[in-house]
């Protein structure tokens, strides 16, 4: 994103206020990130504020060779991970923060409307974790493949194979629990 490069070319420069922009700016996206891997709002706000600051001391190790967007969902992703290996078991999902919708414009507030989806977030749970990684950035945070593959660490194709059969079991999934 344009806007991005120029802000973070101020960021390099010494404007704090910069990175602060981007924080604003993708704050949101990443809470929901951290959110469906940890599913605790308090542990997803934890992680994001861990995952800026992350990205702000190793903002010089990027290289722009993806998006920061991209780039800050890996981060992210990685923070997420690191927090489920230091405290398990994972913890359930609070149910009031799955029926809260978030505001229209958000993929999570779409894709939340209605019970049956309800149900089908909490199926994507038990898909292997590569499936429920892809189908998770594809669907809820509508990644495109090559973004996604970036982030999961795996080529575009992968990602999309990834998808085609983590779709294909949650659809399995949802038929056996009466949603199709």
């Amino acid at each position: 994103m344009p806007e991005d490069s120029i802000l973070l070319e101020k960021v390099e420069a010494g404007d704090r206020g910069a990175f602060d922009a981007l924080v604003h700016k993708y704050q949101r996206e990443i809470y929901f990130l951290a959110l469906r891997f940890v599913k605790n709002p308090e542990d997803a706000e934890e992680i994001t504020q861990q995952a800026f600051a992350k990205a702000f001391e190793k903002l010089s190790g990027f290289r722009g060779d993806a998006s920061f967007k991209t780039w800050l969902y890996q981060v992210a992703m990685n923070q997420s991970r690191s927090f489920l290996r230091k405290r398990r078991p994972v913890l359930e999902l609070n149910e009031e923060v799955a029926q809260k919708p978030a505001p229209e414009e958000s993929p999570l507030g779409r894709f939340i409307k209605s019970e049956a989806a309800l149900e089908a977030v909490e199926l994507i749970e038990e898909l292997p974790e590569k499936q429920r990684n892809v189908v998770t950035l594809r669907i809820l945070h509508e990644l495109s493949y090559r973004e996604i593959g970036k982030i999961v660490d795996c080529t575009e194709q992968t990602a999309k194979v990834n998808f085609h059969y983590g779709i294909e079991n949650l659809r399995k999934k949802m038929k056996k629990n009466g949603l199709v």
